[in-house]
């Protein structure tokens, strides 16, 4: 007992110096309508960071059975995934580490269905780590108790990223690519990939798809040979397409986008139904936003018992940020206007002089409390921009209103930020949009605007080309901001604030008008 008070009592110090905890609860489930049948698995992600380099991570699949780890006369059942991970630069690059029992899961080819093939998911207990550049990706990963380990390195360049991966559990060896092509105003995703286990190098698996886009039309298209070794690839569960060793399988797809809805017919077709005389498993996929039903002539899920010919798939995600402040109690904000003569810190000595420090700034609110992101808000000066956290905040706060913040300087996952002890609505002004010309930290937190092309898009993010650099745009659930106008190959106006995650650059758009399709 005396081992666990000192536990809480670090964790509690923690706490009290600004430390966060992150829980997510990503749930899929799958119902068959005919016969109500489920088929549901909750996975959690808990992290707690103590300190800006060092996070006390957990992931578990609630669904599954556990083991137990025994405290004195308590028992409290073991996650799947449990470790400490660091991060720091290294020669200008990001390196992490990680150390207890986790999984290394690098892939280029799963992009249909879940469909993979070589790449790696190694589970270990020990030790794993990666070094990431701007170009480059290099990992591994090592298990104590086996004695095995798993290597990776991932180069991208222009359009196309290259991977190759090596695990010594199963003696496995694979290369895969992606390549993003834009043909007119067709644009294309290509993906192929290679797996052996070096007992069997000269009969190897191999993945090829391709999926093209023309406005709001799609098609998808991939062929799987599994060649000696069934394990070379790795299917999502209860697809009914799943084919042993020597086998093939196909899978297409021709679909529609309307804002958040996408309608598509289907087929897959494979080896083992061939020989037996069956037809493909065609069908019809509608889906709104993480919902989609999908109708077909056989059996859509083969994990859950009978034949289910009709789906309903619910894919929901949830996030949930604490940022846990000493326990000093806010000073209330008041609406009286400063003294002329009264003088404020510049924005840019926030990030000059040390943390900890004390200030009493002035700046133009350029997104309210709580839009992108639970009790913060921005503002900025002429000499940039700063996020503000805090209980003092006025909830009415809108853009273009002159506040002035007093607090204390702390860093939060990489950016600087002010904890304020008060805030004071004093006036309005126009908040100065900044061009930005470069991956350049120097206009972290300030309202930035970017003009380029569309490279990538994802279900809540896009990737913009400006010509002389590429920067993420990631849309906060809080916005409401759609991406249904947003298609690759499209010239993109884009303003948001520009902020940080995992070492990476990227802007958060607050509202539509700050997506403009040119």
């Amino acid at each position: 007992m005396k081992r666990l008070g000192v536990i809480l009592l670090v964790l509690f110090a923690a706490a009290a110096f600004g430390a966060s905890l992150s829980l997510s609860l990503l749930n899929l489930t799958t119902i068959g309508i005919s016969d109500g049948k489920l088929d549901y698995f909750p996975i959690m992600y808990l992290t707690f960071r103590p300190f800006e380099f060092l996070s006390l991570k957990v992931t578990d699949y609630l669904a599954l059975s556990h083991e137990k780890w025994t405290l004195g006369d308590y028992t409290i059942f073991q996650p799947r995934y449990y470790y400490a991970e660091v991060q720091f630069p290294l020669f200008n690059n990001d390196f992490t580490f990680d150390v207890l029992k986790s999984r290394l899961k690098e892939t280029l080819t799963e992009k249909m269905d879940g469909l993979r093939v070589g790449g790696l998911k190694f589970d270990y207990y020990g030790l794993g780590g990666r070094l990431k550049g701007k170009w480059f990706e290099f990992g591994g990963a090592f298990d104590v108790q086996e004695k095995v380990g798993a290597v990776y390195s991932q180069i991208s360049f222009d359009h196309i990223d290259l991977g190759t991966y090596y695990e010594n559990r199963y003696n496995q060896i694979s290369l895969d690519a992606n390549l993003n092509l834009k043909v007119a105003n067709l644009n294309n995703d290509l993906w192929a990939a290679v797996a052996a286990k070096t007992s069997t190098f000269n009969d190897p698996s191999f993945l090829a798809g391709i999926r093209s886009r023309f406005g709001d039309f799609e098609a998808s298209f991939q062929y799987l040979r599994i060649g000696a070794n069934r394990y070379d690839a790795d299917f999502q569960t209860g697809d009914p397409n799943e084919v042993n060793e020597h086998s093939w399988a196909i899978y297409g797809e021709l679909g529609y986008h309307l804002e958040d809805y996408y309608g598509a017919i289907f087929f897959k077709h494979n080896s083992r139904w061939e020989s037996g005389d069956l037809v493909p498993l065609y069908g019809l996929k509608l889906s709104y936003k993480d919902i989609s039903l999908t109708i077909a002539n056989g059996d859509l899920h083969s994990g859950i018992s009978g034949e289910q010919k009709i789906l309903l798939e619910w894919n929901y995600f949830y996030s949930q940020d604490f940022k846990m402040l000493s326990p000093v109690k806010a000073k209330k904000h008041v609406t009286t206007q400063p003294k002329e003569a009264e003088t404020f810190d510049r924005i840019a000595d926030v990030y000059v002089l040390p943390l900890g420090s004390h200030f009493k700034i002035k700046g133009i609110v350029t997104s309210p409390r709580d839009l992108l992101g639970k009790g913060s808000m921005y503002i900025q000066d002429e000499t940039g921009g700063v996020m503000v956290y805090g209980y003092s905040i006025p909830e009415d706060l809108q853009i273009g209103e002159v506040v002035v913040v007093q607090g204390t300087s702390k860093l939060w996952y990489g950016i600087t930020e002010i904890v304020a002890d008060s805030v004071e609505k004093v006036g309005t002004a126009q908040p100065v949009v900044v061009h930005l010309k470069s991956l350049s930290r120097d206009q972290l937190s300030n309202l930035v605007m970017v003009e380029g092309r569309v490279v990538g898009k994802g279900q809540y993010d896009f990737m913009v080309d400006t010509g002389t650099f590429k920067i993420k745009v990631y849309i906060k659930k809080g916005t409401n901001i759609s991406l249904s106008a947003v298609k690759e190959g499209a010239k993109v106006r884009v303003t948001g604030i520009l902020s940080l995650y995992q070492n990476e650059l990227e802007i958060l758009p607050r509202m539509q008008s700050d997506i403009l399709v040119l």
